[in-house]
């Protein structure tokens, strides 16, 4: 049992490493990127482009509440000052149980990611107030989530009726056509854009065991658990979870609204930029290979296996739907459909250029991935084929710092990337130690 607690919690910690977004945020106040306008669909680029093949744009957005330092400890083996140390698990005798219940966070421990990779891309404008923006893009959704209660007990072992551990994953395609147009004929400096996107399920999954009840004596661990879920696109099997083979399961469709005023004027800012953007407004249903998942039986459970804090993270994750169907007994049975959450995003932006419009500085709100944000950034605009910015984040799941970069070279290319992070200390595995939010972005695109 105690296994399987921290499988479940190396799964969450390593969840991203199964699915590598809007990361684009740095973009948002350069008027010369390209990829601005994912954003906000009233934005238009600068410049006709078309996309690399598979590296126009891809990115992914993670966000968490804990990192390793949560759950891996040092101690020291003297008193010595200098003296060795070992590091131990949480669930280890070793680790106090306050100190350990010190390190949670008051929520429930928990990761969230989103991972967008385009196929193909293209932008033309399309007469003196038109840009059409056309993709291809592959996305792909997950979250996790470990109760308090649940870690409580992998620690004491008591008796006791908790919440357990879900999660779930979505990967869908998208097929899209965006419009933004200058309304400057009627009201100066108005834009407004909208795209339409296809959605074409791939394979989704969810689990919830929403109550488990566990009880000791002598002869073992009895545990019960009430819980289900769904499966499309992948099957339950001898305890694994399986892809079957790539196909369509579902269909959806969604829209992005977006709508920018620009108003400029003499002193020190050359003006003032406002917009607001609402994004993924729609909803996907998964009816072909659909599973239903479902729990409630009793399972006892003997003896305890020995964990090291050293054991492989990416293997513990692959491990934990063994451990889970050895928890539940999870049986499957054929459904119609299933409807996953796909949660809209929301951006509202308010930018002053000073220096001809060189720098600026810029206050951008964002909702995603059901967390609200407020970023702050500076960027620099020194010539035509530059854009540099600095950005920092606050509230949300944690305060990040980041850079965005754009490089246009003879106005024949465009190659950015750009990185947001809360913590920059990871171990050798490239976990991070002290809280697992991050977002990064790159691409390249071919100018015409």
């Amino acid at each position: 049992m105690k296994r399987f607690c921290l499988i479940t919690l190396t799964g969450l910690l390593s969840l991203t490493t199964l699915v590598s977004a809007q990361s684009f945020r740095g973009s948002y106040f350069f008027e010369s990127s390209l990829q601005r306008s994912r954003l906000n669909a009233a934005f238009a680029p600068q410049n006709n482009y078309i996309s690399v093949p598979m590296l126009g744009a891809a990115g992914f957005d993670t966000y968490s509440n804990v990192g390793l330092r949560n759950f891996l400890f040092t101690v020291k083996l003297t008193t010595a000052w200098l003296g060795p140390t070992e590091t131990y698990t949480f669930m280890d005798e070793n680790v106090p149980a306050d100190t350990f219940f010190d390190k949670l966070p008051a929520d429930n421990p928990y990761l969230k990611a989103r991972c967008e990779d385009d196929l193909l891309g293209a932008g033309f404008r399309l007469g003196e107030s038109g840009f059409l923006t056309v993709g291809l893009s592959v996305v792909t959704e997950a979250a996790a989530l470990v109760p308090n209660e649940f870690l409580r007990f992998a620690k004491l072992g008591q008796i006791a009726v908790f919440p357990g551990p879900s999660a779930q994953v979505c990967a869908y395609g998208v097929l899209s056509a965006g419009y933004s147009y200058d309304l400057g004929a009627l009201v100066e400096g108005l834009h407004i854009g909208g795209r339409v996107k296809l959605l074409t399920g791939l394979y989704a999954g969810s689990l919830d065991l929403r109550q488990v009840n566990v009880q000791t004596s002598d002869e073992g661990i009895s545990v019960s658990t009430d819980g289900g879920g769904f499966l499309s696109g992948l099957t339950w099997a001898d305890g694994k979870i399986r892809r079957d083979r790539l196909s369509i399961n579902g269909f959806g469709a969604a829209v992005d609204l977006g709508v920018e005023y620009r108003l400029t004027f003499d002193g020190f800012f050359n003006g003032i930029n406002l917009s607001a953007a609402v994004n993924n407004l729609g909803s996907l249903r998964f009816n072909r290979n659909v599973t239903r998942l479902t729990t409630g039986a009793t399972t006892s459970f003997t003896g305890f296996q020995g964990i090291s804090a050293d054991d492989d993270f990416k293997t513990g994750f692959e491990r934990v739907t063994e451990d889970i169907s050895r928890l539940a007994d999870i049986g499957s049975t054929a459904t119609d459909s299933y409807i996953p959450s796909i949660a809209p995003s929301v951006y509202a932006g308010l930018e002053l250029p000073f220096i001809d419009e060189i720098m600026s500085v810029g206050l951008l709100y964002y909702r995603t991935l059901g967390f609200n944000h407020l970023m702050v950034s500076c960027n620099l605009m020194p010539e035509s084929w530059l854009n540099v910015g600095l950005n920092g984040t606050f509230f949300g799941a944690a305060n990040t710092y980041g850079i965005y970069a754009e490089f246009i070279p003879g106005k024949r290319a465009s190659i950015f990337f750009g990185i947001q992070k809360s913590s920059l200390k990871t171990n050798r595995k490239h976990i991070p130690v002290a809280n697992f939010t991050e977002s990064a972005c790159l691409g390249v695109n071919i100018l015409l």
